[in-house]
């Protein structure tokens, strides 16, 4: 089960390997750059076009939650090449791990790139998702004001940070309006805004992920407005007013798409982060007056109670699950998903308003990876296969056509030595779409399994005869 969780990567560590550059060069991304003191540590760089040695440039180091090097490089790339950031990604980076891969991960990538590279003592900032995150919080904690910023996505503050006492670097952080760390994040935006912190927290469409290259850029340009402000970098009066367009843009389609409370938080911010470097007269004049307004008012509200209802759910949906677990009678997973509200929560995701669909996708996130991860994770490992089992078969009823789910039953199977009914589990991920029949040749779950002549039978015969996969849909 534990390697099912990096399929999508999957494709993406092989395309890392299909392209190398020696050295790296301006304008272009070297996928693999192996740490000269640490040969176990490697990065992904890019350095802009812009690039020279004599003129020092800031630099963005990107921890993944599991190493995907190249994939969080991306997101972040079109905006480094314009704004002349140096980006250094690390393979190696981890998180839900018992040990600390990050801080060697950093460490590495710090020495190598310093000594390798220019760059600007005080422009170094640090990025992270998910576990990744967190990490680059704490380790610009730890580093002595070395740290001018920190991008946290899809995750907040590790658990001895506190956020009341704010921060010693700017925080812009980034949450999917699905993801299951939503209501975290927008908890941390409010206690950084009570401390006076100096952030910024955005909420895109999607769910737990990295933030889209547009969302990516705006965090950098905040940071080069911020480095503005305080003389890290020179003024560019242009540049702040074309970005300040930008943002009054953004803020007037949202204004025109009926959503006013978020129009009216986006012309604020505006105003603050524009103040000195452009005229923010008109974003001032337009927060002021949605302010005022009944219709903003009411849905800042409704916003605040919806998280609190929400927040009340998965403390009880979390209670529900744990007793569920707990008990030595195991009920049908289709009973106690009942019990959870699953049916009626993808119910509520597929229909109704907007902001309740939205609310319905993140309660199931949770569960999502609560039963498919974590929860049978640590059973397993506590030997408890059977209640292991049926928190998959939960995670099954809410997603009843992901072939992930399915792997990951036939993944406990095989680690229970269960070897007929992992077979019927991974017949029943092949009819969903399940086609990654190489990683049933390393992943460590089906070490045993791999031993059984029926199961070297099974896969003998399952390889060639499953159906091509569907051909991938139009964008």
């Amino acid at each position: 089960m534990r390697r099912c969780k990096t399929l999508r990567g999957g494709l993406l560590l092989f395309l890392a390997f299909a392209v190398r550059a020696d050295d790296p060069v301006p304008g272009r991304v070297t996928d693999r750059v192996v740490c000269r003191d640490r040969p176990d540590q490697a990065y992904a760089l890019f350095l802009p076009s812009a690039y020279a040695a004599e003129r020092p440039a800031p630099i963005l180091y990107l921890l993944d939650a599991r190493g995907r090097a190249l994939y969080a490089l991306e997101r972040f790339r079109a905006a480094a090449e314009a704004y002349g950031w140096i980006l250094a990604s690390s393979w190696n980076s981890r998180s839900d791990t018992k040990d600390d891969p990050n801080t060697p991960a950093l460490q590495a990538m710090w020495n190598d790139t310093h000594a390798l590279l220019a760059i600007d003592p005080g422009r170094t900032y640090l990025g992270g998702f998910s576990g990744g995150g967190r990490a680059a919080v704490a380790l610009a904690l730890r580093a002595s004001n070395r740290v001018a910023g920190v991008i946290g996505c899809g995750a907040g503050l590790p658990g001895d940070a506190t956020p009341q006492k704010g921060l010693p670097f700017l925080y812009f952080g980034t949450a999917g309006d699905r993801d299951f760390n939503y209501y975290e994040m927008r908890a941390l935006d409010a206690d950084l805004e009570r401390a006076r912190a100096a952030h910024r927290v955005e909420v895109f469409d999607g769910g737990h992920d990295w933030p889209p290259p547009e969302v990516a850029a705006r965090a950098l340009a905040w940071m080069e407005l911020a480095a503005m402000r305080s003389g890290l970098r020179g003024r560019d009066e242009a540049l702040a007013a074309s970005l300040l367009r930008a943002e009054l843009s953004r803020a007037g389609a949202l204004e025109a798409a009926g959503r006013p409370a978020e129009a009216s938080l986006l012309y604020t911010h505006a105003a603050e982060d524009f103040r000195g470097l452009a005229d923010v007269g008109p974003a001032s004049d337009k927060a002021a007056a949605l302010a005022g307004s009944a219709e903003v008012r009411k849905a800042l509200r409704d916003a605040d109670r919806r998280d609190d209802r929400d927040r009340g759910a998965l403390r009880a949906l979390a209670q529900k699950l744990q007793a569920a677990l707990r008990d030595p009678d195991i009920r049908p997973a289709a009973a106690v998903a009942a019990d959870l509200g699953v049916p009626a929560l993808r119910h509520r995701a597929a229909s109704g308003p907007r902001e309740e669909r939205l609310s319905a996708e993140r309660l199931l996130a949770n569960l999502r990876v609560q039963t498919s991860f974590y929860l049978p994770e640590d059973l397993l490992a506590r030997g408890d296969f059977a209640h292991a089992r049926l928190a998959l078969e939960i995670a099954a009823t809410i997603d009843p056509d992901d072939p992930r789910v399915y792997y990951n039953l036939a993944s406990a199977d095989a680690r229970s030595g269960q070897g007929r009914r992992a077979r019927k589990e991974l017949d029943r991920a092949i009819e969903k779409g399940f086609r990654r029949f190489e990683i049933l040749d390393t992943d460590p779950d089906f070490a045993a399994l791999r031993e059984d002549p029926e199961f070297r039978k099974w896969l003998g015969q399952a390889r060639p005869n499953a159906p091509a996969p569907s051909p991938t849909p139009a964008p």
